[in-house]
């Protein structure tokens, strides 16, 4: 069985529920992992996540999750569907639960919405500004294991009584305690592109000339995922996914310049 097929399974799964816990999510996946026998090394994120990223399923709260309401995005040219499937006009599958077609169908009412992702970039806060938002933390450096081992900047963590993940910069004695996953799912991914940013690591590549972008599907914050897959959607493709990197194609330079704002000036060009 390939995955795609198994993530069928899993989002018809969760269509069942009107809501599951992260934890219960994990079991499952690691269930249709072994039962179909994949050997993937981290189901939830191989089954799981990727319907988060294309805004299939949302976080409600307190560590659960639910599909999203169905909703139609209207692009004057074409509609596409989302967790809403037509039966009566000519559909092209874009990926699991995401449909176009050249005509409408609503008979239920769902939502049409009209959407530009340039101004919804805009509206995006800096990286550095949602990690400073974070509770500060008088937490001693030297507990604490970073995942930069050669700077020792940026998020670490402790274990002790459970995983606690902090955003530290020493020498400025700067110190924040970043939420749990049950309360902020993307807090951590968010911290990582700072961390990225601030030790002058990449957080994405621009070639102008392709008008190609390549963001690192390690720590990429899914909210800004979804934002550029509104502006994929509108040429009726979405991102090319390859084992590390995700390639969104006809991105404009005013994105580009958006997401090295938001990065905090870690988008390079090619």
């Amino acid at each position: 069985m390939r995955l795609t097929e198994l993530q069928n399974l899993f989002y018809v799964w969760m269509s069942k529920f009107e809501k599951r816990s992260l934890e219960n999510i994990k079991i499952h996946c690691d269930f249709l992992n072994e039962s179909y026998k994949l050997n993937l090394s981290h189901p939830n994120w191989s089954i799981f996540w990727p319907l988060v990223f294309n805004g299939l399923i949302d976080h409600i709260g307190k560590g659960y999750y639910a599909l999203t309401p169905p909703v139609i995005i209207d692009y004057g040219t074409h509609y596409v569907y989302i967790n809403y499937k037509p039966d009566l006009v000519k559909l092209k599958q874009l990926a699991i639960g995401i449909y176009s077609s050249e005509e409408l169908e609503n008979p239920r009412g769902y939502s049409i919405i009209k959407t530009t992702p340039l101004s919804i970039l805009k509206q995006f806060p800096t990286v550095r500004d949602v990690v400073d938002t974070f509770d500060e933390s008088l937490r001693d450096v030297k507990d604490l294991k970073f995942y930069n081992t050669k700077t020792k900047r940026g998020v670490a963590e402790l274990e002790s009584e459970g995983l606690t993940r902090y955003f530290s910069i020493p020498e400025e004695l700067y110190m924040r305690e970043l939420p749990d996953r049950t309360i902020n799912p993307e807090a951590f991914a968010i911290s990582y592109c700072y961390s990225r940013a601030i030790n002058k690591e990449v957080n994405g590549i621009y070639n102008e000339v392709n008008k190609t972008l390549i963001l690192p599907k390690f720590a990429c914050p899914y909210l800004l995922y979804r934002t550029l897959l509104l502006h994929s959607l509108e040429h009726r493709v979405m991102p090319e996914i390859n084992e590390n990197t995700y390639c969104f194609k006809d991105v404009p330079k005013a994105y580009a310049k958006q997401l090295n704002r938001i990065f905090s000036n870690s988008i390079i060009d090619e």
